[in-house]
């Protein structure tokens, strides 16, 4: 099954063992679209389409801003930039291959978002192909064909680009010539979700999560690895329950990190020493938000909690989106905003996590991580809607 659907399926049929069910063909309850009296108003300030989207396919695509500018891809290669304030198309570009003087280019499997940064985009490939782009014009400054999938953002740090990629490689290149710089090996597990974790830089270190459930630090320059920090430890049962993967992209804040592993548990982790301060009962596979003192995550059951970033202990929980797909949350305000498989922007208290706006985006749908950048939330849904919304 190659669709977008089948890591939220594989996740629900995993919680149905986890919990026990009798049968796999007990129906899945989706909860029904909250009525809510809203409190607060959300304007589109403007939208265009992007491409064909995610074409279908489960994606980590998502938009970037930078230079004035929102960067958008869609899955069979096309990039376009457009005017932060107004939307207006800059610039748009197409990554896909020609294959033939009588037949359709060939996708370019776009995957995994877009990074910006030394005044240059890159964005890579299922097919292992990473493209580097002037942001001015969206011209190919150079691109690398790699032997693994790039399942998640790359990241610009001290004149290079790193990726993650699927088989367990992270791998650094020269920003100017794109020469292999380093390589770091991970083992992988037989048994692991669609996906890899995307990469931090803190103080000349770039970490990421492995899908062995661990947090690793290696040094941007060289390579060489720090530390590796546990977040959910390898349990016996049955092979669902072994997936362990840290896919959600860890988070800084000061001198504490915090990650999320599926089937495992939120972490806070000192990053200077890797030391785990303190962990906590959570599955999760999405971004996680912060804002002041608490961490905003959903499960993949599409429950949304606040958690206190200092001890670890839950503010709120709000299960009124019961396997309704939710996206990974976004702080915009003072709120929390999550989308539905629906295309339904759900905005929460950050203070109580009641619903308090509600707006239809777009009715294919979003699995895309909504980015607050601004005051302002930009959206793209899985037909390739990007949207720029605010807070009337």
């Amino acid at each position: 099954m190659n669709k977008w659907s089948k890591l939220f399926a594989f996740a629900a049929i995993a919680s149905s063992v986890l919990t026990g069910c009798s049968s796999n063909d007990e129906e899945i309850k989706i909860a029904p679209l909250p009525l809510i009296q809203a409190s607060v108003e959300l304007n589109n300030d403007w939208d265009h389409s992007v491409g064909n989207g995610s074409e279908g396919y489960f994606s980590k695509l998502m938009p970037a801003v930078a230079y004035g500018k929102v960067f958008a891809s869609d899955r069979s290669g096309v990039v376009a930039a457009f005017d932060q304030n107004d939307g207006k198309e800059l610039w748009k570009v197409s990554l896909a291959e020609d294959s033939g003087l009588f037949s359709s280019s060939q996708s370019a499997q776009l995957s995994g978002g877009i990074a910006t940064g030394y005044d240059k985009i890159a964005i890579g490939a299922e097919s292992g192909v990473l493209f580097i782009l002037n942001q001015e014009d969206g011209s190919i400054l150079w691109q690398k064909q790699i032997d693994g999938e790039i399942l998640s953002k790359p990241l610009f740090a001290m004149n290079k680009v790193v990726v993650v990629m699927g088989n367990g490689k992270v791998m650094a290149f020269d920003l100017q010539t794109g020469e292999e710089s380093w390589t770091y090996q991970q083992d992988v597990p037989a048994l692991t979700l669609r996906g890899t974790s995307g990469i931090i830089e803190n103080q000349g270190a770039a970490f990421f999560g492995l899908p062995s459930g661990k947090i690793a630090g290696v040094l941007v320059e060289d390579g060489r690895a720090i530390w590796e920090a546990i977040v959910t430890p390898a349990a016996g049962g049955n092979e669902l329950t072994s997936i362990i993967d840290v896919d959600s992209t860890p988070i800084i804040l000061g001198g504490t990190m915090y990650a999320v592993g599926y089937n495992g548990n939120l972490a806070a982790i000192e990053v200077r020493s890797g030391k785990v301060l303190w962990k906590r009962d959570y599955s999760a596979f999405k971004a996680l938000a912060i804002n002041g003192f608490n961490l905003f995550l959903t499960t993949e059951k599409g429950h949304v909690f606040a958690i206190d970033r200092r001890s670890g202990l839950e503010v709120w929980s709000q299960m009124g989106l019961e396997n309704r797909e939710v996206t990974a949350p976004a702080v915009i305000g003072e709120y929390v905003a999550v989308v539905d498989f629906e295309g339904y922007l759900h905005l929460l208290s950050q203070e109580s996590g009641e619903f308090v706006g509600q707006k239809e985006i777009d009715d294919d749908g979003h699995i895309a991580t909504p980015l607050s950048v601004d005051g302002r939330l930009y959206l793209q849904s899985k037909d390739g809607l990007l949207s720029a919304l605010s807070i009337k």
